[in-house]
């Protein structure tokens, strides 16, 4: 069989550690006492913030995180983010973290007003989300893909039983906005322009809404300052490798994503020295 991109997941997983490791790399082990992550998908990433947080409550809107195998330090929970204080207490939490998620969420006003009360007053709320330059990517790297995955599907059925299999399967199929309702648009239009990634209307909608300066101000709207805007690391939406090509991007200053460092507005966190090592894109 044709294989010309890496398994999805593999991959997916790959670049999720590599996030954390960046993000966290200068925080000490057992840094917060308490931490929440929201939206967490399938868990992977979880063992690796864990190693930085005492007590973390791991959380999804999907009930498949509660079938996550148990784990010292780790808490599975069905939680929505846009309810997050109808299931937590106030004052909660020393950390909270999402990784590409605000994006997937209708009323993310009403998430992160949740999330301000639920976190303590010198805590922290990290939020990693797509770049301009990643939804660029995707635009750019939509066809390519789709040509990719035609052949290695018609590979993959002309192997066999076993590859027809493994064709019908395809990559693992992720529910990216569960709370919205699928936009009924024909084969062929799927088939010949991207869809958002997330929830917004169009593309040019999601340009918009990934620039640092739209996040800035839905964070300031609810009540957070913004101590650091940082630069994460180049990464393909499709799952293709190019590891040279990515480090020559990085090293030009490009980034597929943002961490948004926040604490609740008029407050401060001694927690913030842990990131400021990293370089900070300047928006």
């Amino acid at each position: 069989m044709l294989k010309i991109k890496p398994d999805w997941v593999t991959y997916l997983h790959g670049v999720r550690r590599r996030e954390i490791e960046w993000l966290f790399g200068g925080c000490p082990a057992g840094a917060f006492p308490r931490g929440l992550e929201l939206g967490a998908g399938d868990g992977y990433q979880s063992q690796f913030i864990a190693r930085h947080v005492a007590s973390l409550v791991v959380t999804d809107f999907g009930a498949q995180i509660t079938r996550r195998p148990a784990q010292p330090g780790l808490t599975y929970q069905v939680c929505d983010a846009e309810r997050v204080d109808e299931t937590f207490g106030p004052n909660e939490f020393d950390l909270i973290f999402s990784s590409n998620m605000m994006e997937h969420l209708p009323d993310p006003q009403r998430a992160l007003a949740g999330m301000r009360r639920v976190l303590r007053e010198d805590g922290l709320a990290i939020h990693i989300m797509p770049s301009p330059f990643w939804k660029f990517s995707q635009m750019v790297g939509f066809y390519p893909n789709a040509v990719i995955s035609r052949l290695e599907r018609t590979s993959a059925r002309l192997g066999g039983a076993q590859g027809r299999a493994a064709a019908d399967t395809g990559e693992t199929a992720w529910d990216n906005n569960p709370k919205t309702a699928t936009r009924p648009h024909s084969y062929l239009r799927r088939l010949l322009w991207p869809m958002p990634h997330g929830v917004s209307a169009s593309n040019l909608a999601e340009f918009a809404l990934f620039r640092p300066a739209s996040w800035r101000a839905q964070f300031a709207q609810a009540g957070f300052r913004v101590a650091a805007v940082l630069r994460g690391p180049v990464s393909s939406g499709y799952g293709f490798g190019l590891d040279r090509l990515r480090g020559g991007l990085e090293r030009l200053g490009l980034a597929s994503e943002y961490a948004y460092i926040t604490t609740r507005d008029g407050q401060t966190s001694p927690h913030l020295a842990h990131f400021t090592a990293i370089q900070p894109t300047g928006f």
